[in-house]
């Protein structure tokens, strides 16, 4: 531990994490009620007189080994970061591996310490340069051929990203359909298709698909131009909203409609078997009397 803090070289940190993997096996072959070390804690306390004791346990030491295991990969991909990677929070470690293009790295990180994913789906500008280099980096397997280029191999990896990673109501695809849409950059039709499948007919109609007509209106306002075409254009998205919108309110219309025959035809059935059951029980009475 102290070599994180006072060694903040990549070697140091190589240091770090082979420590931490001696001390994980060292307590891996005794019993678990004894796999347990003792950490000194200095800290200003006129109670304690200044300084204390913690009890880390194997699986204290396990997310701290991955916390330096991460540290180290940072250091190895970017040698300028290992100055402050040793003692930069897991949050803070998190996003510096995302911008680095480590995404892997900051995906396991961010489940070890249960951390929100949001923050990675729309990160990442800082790798533009030696894409190979970076996608290498990931746990994908990239075949630098004549039919893939680096951009749809980067396609490929975020395609992965989104379904190992589900979130509710499409979140993390909402935060890369933003990020996308803030540098101009278009909607792949798979990222579409990939965002409307977990939606249910339910869903409230919070977000309308990206078209050709929020790309025309994007380079007409960067222009200053054709004040008439974009005048159109407007309107006609205003009246692609409000159609979206009213068939998101005619589905949910028809589906509370059958919702409710289905509970009445329900209630009928239940009431059929109720009698039924009453009609036979009072045979059977009068059978047995």
């Amino acid at each position: 531990m102290r070599l994180g803090r006072e060694v903040r070289t990549r070697l140091g940190l190589q240091k770090q994490v082979n420590c931490y993997l001696a001390a994980l096996n060292c307590l891996r072959l005794i019993r678990p009620e004894y796999a347990w070390i003792v950490q000194p804690v200095v800290c200003i306390s006129a109670v304690a007189g200044g300084r204390q004791v913690d009890i880390l346990e194997l699986h204290d030491l396990e997310k701290d080994y991955f916390l330096s295991r991460a540290r180290l990969t940072l250091a190895q991909h970017h040698p300028p970061s290992a100055a402050i990677a040793g003692s930069v929070s897991a949050p803070e470690l998190v996003l510096l591996l995302a911008q680095t293009g480590l995404f892997d790295s900051a995906l396991s990180l961010s489940r070890i310490f249960k951390l929100d994913l949001s923050p990675l789906q729309s990160g990442g500008e800082e790798h533009q340069s030696e894409a190979w280099s970076w996608l290498a980096a990931n746990q994908l397997s990239v075949v630098n051929t004549k039919e893939s280029s680096a951009t749809d191999e980067a396609w490929r990896l975020l395609a992965s990203y989104l379904d190992r990673y589900p979130s509710t109501n499409g979140q993390h695809h909402r935060h890369v359909i933003h990020k996308l849409l803030s540098h101009g950059i278009p909607l792949p039709d798979w990222l579409l298709q990939s965002y409307k499948r977990p939606l249910s007919a339910t869903s409230p109609p919070a977000w309308l698909p990206y078209t050709a007509i929020d790309q025309l209106l994007l380079a007409l306002s960067e222009t200053q131009t054709h004040s008439s075409v974009s005048h159109f254009l407007f309107t006609s998205r205003q009246f692609l909203f409000i159609r979206f919108t009213a068939r998101v309110s005619l589905w949910k219309l028809c589906l509370f409609q059958l919702h409710n025959k289905v509970q009445d035809k329900l209630a009928e059935y239940h009431n059929v078997v109720q009698q039924t059951t009453d009609r036979r029980l009072g045979a059977q009475r009068q059978m047995a009397s």
